[in-house]
Formats: structure tokens, sequence, C-alpha cells
């Protein structure tokens, strides 16, 4: 079976930036700015990207170039031709951990996809600003107890997503992302113009360009780490999850990439844009909420509680509601469709069946923890683990902990065992210099690692 790959490096780039930008970076870094000081969070957040993310990104992707295969058994296939030990070992953290913390997102991710549908659809249909406070909970409250919505606006948007996949990497994946990528701009800097025109939304301004030092530990009885700490654990977390790092996602779309294209530049546009699209947000809702009186420590509830009530007080909300809720949508789809390829990458390779069967399979895998997860978040069942429901439990594994042994074991594999064959592959786009092999070596063998040891063994700390 052929190889399927990316037409361009720009359908690359977009497409890679698409699987970054999604509710991560939408929803969950607005008002993770919100409660952790604004700018503060802001520069943290840039220095996990720029030290930490990435160079592990261009091993991702790298080592699914080289490799051509699945997230799976990409650490099989190059480790066969080089002779590598315990190759079990590696493909197990690296692979099969990648595997079930997919299918613990996608799980949940559904969910939420279906709320996100639910406010379009309030938003087009005027209702959704008549509502007052009491209402939106309520309402909210009504929809996190129905199995029914919860389930079948999600399963619409599974379908959604199944028939971009479909069409393939070129006529589904890449020309999709390739119309969804701008109109998703678009939309945020209309947002942006939108939100510097409400009254008292310079507040928020001045919160998104003023350092908190304190919230960072820097207090005037001394410097306290554990405050940092928690403010950096917290910010590398959603670099991680707004990046699509740790999941095999990257390293899918990798194995997709032409080996004349440079990797560094590819690398460095998919940071720039979704960084960009995580910022453009914090700077449509911080100033939103300011002007709408509302706590920016309000939460994940600032998207589905918090904003329609900051609609309803603007000129025009209607169409701000409206148009927050596409950008909403259009994120969540383009992350989506990374999620469902990288699957249905594995079950083409590992089953040898055509994209069809394999797209079938994946479905199959998704409802097997869609349909519980839904039941135990709406409560219809009482399915719960470790005293959560089953929601709250796979997001809290996934990205606290899957997603960092996923990455710690990519860095010490590309680090210890492959590096050679992969620089060799990245050379074959771009001209390496010494200087950066020698960084790259000692970011991937020991920064990251101790990053990732640091950031388990405090979400040990803190959970126990």
């Amino acid at each position: 079976m052929q190889k399927e790959g990316f037409s361009s490096r720009w359908g690359f780039v977009l497409a890679a930036a698409g699987s970054a930008i999604g509710l991560g970076n939408v929803w969950r870094f607005p008002y993770l700015v919100g409660e952790y000081g604004g700018l503060s969070f802001i520069l943290v957040y840039l220095f996990a990207v720029l030290v930490i993310c990435n160079p592990l990104m261009v091993a991702e992707i790298a080592l699914g170039r080289t490799s051509k295969s699945s997230f799976v058994d990409a650490y099989e296939t190059i480790g066969n031709k080089i002779k590598a030990k315990n190759l079990g070992v590696w493909k197990f953290f690296g692979g099969w951990v990648a595997f079930l913390s997919l299918w613990m997102i996608v799980s949940f991710y559904f969910v939420v996809a279906g709320w996100v549908v639910y406010y379009l659809l309030e938003a087009m249909s005027g209702d959704l600003l008549s509502y007052s406070g009491e209402e939106l909970v309520k309402g909210f409250d009504i929809l996190a107890k129905s199995f029914t919505f919860q389930f079948g606006l999600g399963f619409m948007f599974l379908l959604l997503t199944a028939l971009v996949v479909l069409g393939g990497v070129k006529k589904g994946i890449e020309k999709c992302s390739v119309y969804l990528m701008p109109i998703l701009f678009i939309l945020l800097l209309l947002m942006v113009i939108q939100s510097l025109f409400w009254d008292k939304s310079h507040n928020g301004l001045k919160f998104l360009l003023t350092p908190n030092w304190e919230i960072l530990g820097f207090k005037d009885d001394g410097f306290y780490w554990r405050d940092f700490a928690k403010v950096f654990m917290v910010a590398l977390g959603q670099a991680f999850i707004s990046l699509s790092l740790g999941f095999g996602v990257l390293l899918v779309y990798g194995s997709y990439l032409k080996d004349k294209e440079n990797i560094f530049h590819t690398v460095k546009q998919i940071e720039i844009f979704d960084t960009s699209a995580a910022i453009l947000s914090a700077f449509v809702v911080i100033p939103a909420i300011f002007a709408g009186g509302i706590e920016p420590t309000a939460g994940p509830q600032l998207t589905f509680i918090s904003l329609p009530l900051v609609f309803s007080k603007m000129p025009y909300g209607n169409v701000g509601a409206i148009l927050f809720y596409c950008l909403l949508l259009l994120a969540t789809l383009t992350s989506t469709i990374s999620i469902i390829e990288a699957v249905t990458n594995l079950f083409m390779s590992k089953f040898k069946c055509a994209r069809f069967e394999a797209l079938g399979l994946t479905l199959l895998f998704v409802l097997v923890g869609f349909i519980p997860v839904t039941l135990s978040f709406s409560g219809a069942v009482d399915i719960k683990l470790l005293g959560k429901d089953l929601f709250t439990f796979f997001d809290w594994v996934a990205s606290t902990y899957l997603t960092a042994i996923v990455s710690l074991t990519m860095a010490l594999f590309v680090g210890y065992k492959c590096m050679k064959q992969v620089m060799k592959n990245i050379a074959k786009g771009v001209i390496v210099p010494k200087w950066f092999v020698r960084y790259f070596l000692i970011m991937l063998r020991y920064v990251v690692p101790m990053f990732m040891i640091l950031m388990l063994a405090l979400s040990i700390f803190k959970d126990l």
C-alpha cells in the first residue's frame, strides 16, 4: 500500500497547526491566563514552548518522517534498523501508552464538542443571550445531565470528523485545513477587534499586559518556589496539550511529510500559528469578561456560562456570540480530525486494510470510550474511578501523566538510541550545524527528561 503524504509543506503546516489549535487554545488557555495572573502565565508558557516543547516537536516529527510508520510501530521500525535492544519497552511506553492516551482523550473530547454544537445552535437561534445567569447555570446543568443530548450532538460531530478523514491526507485533511485555518484566524481577528471596542475592556488589556510577580512566587518576604512550580507545571502541561505533543499525532503527520522539507522551519511555523491562536483567544475572552464585570478566575465555566452573559450586555452581542462559537467549533474540528487520523493510520498499518475499513474500526474505538464517559458524566449510570466520573478521570490521567510518559520516552529514544538516524533525516531538508546537534542532544538526553520527571513527580505529590 502506497504511503500517503501532504502535497506541500504549507499543507502539512496548516494541518499540523490545525491539530494543535483546538479547545486547548480557545477554551482552556484563556481561563488559565485568567487564573494565573495574565501576562505572568503567558511568559512562563512561552518559555515552556520555546525551550522544552520545541526540541520535542522536532524530535516527534522527525521520528515520524524517519520511520514512515504509525505512532505505535515507529520505535520498532527504527529500532530494528539500528539493532536496538528492549524494543518492546520503548514500543509500549512510547506507542501503546500514546494509544491509551488518545483513547481517553477522544472519549471525553467529543462530549465537549457536543457542548460547542449546542451553544452555537443556541446562539444562532437568538435564545442564548436572553437567559439570565441562573438560567445559564441551570441550562448547562441540564445539558450536562442529559445523556441523549450530549451523545447525540457529540456523535454528529464525530461523523463530521470521520467524513473529512475519509477523504484521505490530501483530499480530506489537507484540503480541509487549507480552508479552515484561514477562516479560523479571520474569526479570531474579528473577535479581537470587537473586544477592543467594548466598555471597560481596557481593564482586561491591562491585565494581559501587566505581569503579576506575586503569583510567580516573588513576594515581599522572599521567593516561594512552590507558587512558581505550580504555575510552571500548569503552563508546561498546557503547552503539551496545545501543541498536541505526546499523543503520537505529530509523529503520524511527520510520516506524511516529504524528505525535502525543512523540519526546523516547519516546527517554527506551527508554533507561531498555535501560540498566536492561544494569545489571540486570550485577547478575545479576557477583555470581554472584564467588560462584563466577571472575575477572570471564573475557570472552565467562562466559555459556556460567563461569556453568554458578557455578550448579552454588548452591542451586536449575538453576532459576537455566533462568531465565537463558530470559532470554537472550527478549532475543535481541526483537532478531532488529527486524532481520528492518527488512530485510522494505526489501524491501516496493523490490519493492512483500506482507509474506509480502518475508519470504521476507529469509530468503534471512539464509541467504546465515548458512550461510558457520557453515561458517567451525565449520571445516567454511576461509573466512577478513584471517586471521579470517567470524564474527569480520563482528562486527569491523559493530560497529567500519559502525555508526560510518552514525551519522556520519545526524548530518551531519540536522544540515546537513534540520534544519528533522526539527524540524517532532518539533514535531507536543511543543513544542520554542529552546534545544533550538540544542543539537540543535550536537550533530549538531559533537559527535557528532567522537566518531564519533575512534572510527573510534582503531579504525583499534588495528587497524594
